[in-house]
């Protein structure tokens, strides 16, 4: 399924013309080493059910690993997928280059979530700390990228993160922090250059950068929930 996921949003920005290059060969580079992994995961556990005294003790010391926390987190995490770091042109972090679990989402259309939100398999730049400044960055790729500010209950992971549409995190701005560094350079990375002056002006009706949710409420601004 990620196979699909990971090569079907690079075909379709290739199609509409506005693929970065060398994106689709990011699909080899992403997706091979995962298909080399899970063969050799059959291979070992192939190797686990052979018949004879060496491997009844390999099997046995394989379940006592089994009771341990660490371990099945690790193989939770191969089997799943969700320990997957791709290398998205910045250093790796607890988000960059990693797969954002669902989460529940609050905006001021009520709660949704994250799933929801990559549903029309489009980019999603998700501002959870009401950053302005975020929102102005991201204004050149307003017709290709979803831009919602959205509220989590608890300590966000971020002030924002920029989402691919298989749920990557390709860019992600520290909670408390100032400015959107490296923003641009992740959106031409992953989603091309921006848009001209006049087209994102016509995107938005000549106004200023807009907060919206997906493609049902795209050009709606979204208020801060807590305002009236």
């Amino acid at each position: 399924m990620q196979d699909v996921v990971n090569l079907g949003w690079k075909l379709a920005a290739t199609v509409r013309g506005h693929a970065p290059a060398g994106l689709l060969d990011t699909y080899h580079t992403e997706r091979h080493p995962v298909a080399a992994r899970v063969l050799e995961n059959v291979r070992a556990q192939v190797a686990l059910m052979h018949p004879g005294p060496s491997i009844d003790a390999l099997r046995r010391l394989f379940a006592d690993l089994m009771s341990v926390d660490q371990v099945n987190a690790y193989l939770a995490g191969m089997v799943s997928g969700s320990d997957i770091v791709h290398d998205v042109g910045r250093p790796a972090d607890a988000l960059t280059g990693r797969f954002i679990p669902e989460t529940r989402l609050r905006t001021a259309d009520g709660t949704t979530s994250l799933a929801a939100l990559l549903h029309p398999g489009r980019p999603v730049l998700l501002d959870l700390a009401d950053r302005a400044d975020v929102r102005r960055a991201a204004a050149g790729w307003a017709g290709r990228v979803d831009v919602v500010t959205a509220y989590v209950e608890g300590q966000p992971p971020a002030d924002a993160i920029l989402l691919r549409p298989d749920g990557y995190a390709a860019w992600s701005a520290p909670v408390g922090g100032s400015g959107a560094d490296g923003l641009h350079a992740a959106l031409r990375l992953w989603f091309g250059e921006p848009a001209e002056e006049t087209e994102v002006a016509a995107l938005r009706g000549g106004e200023g950068p807009r907060t919206t949710i997906g493609d049902k409420h795209r050009g709606h601004t979204l208020p801060h929930p807590t305002r009236r």
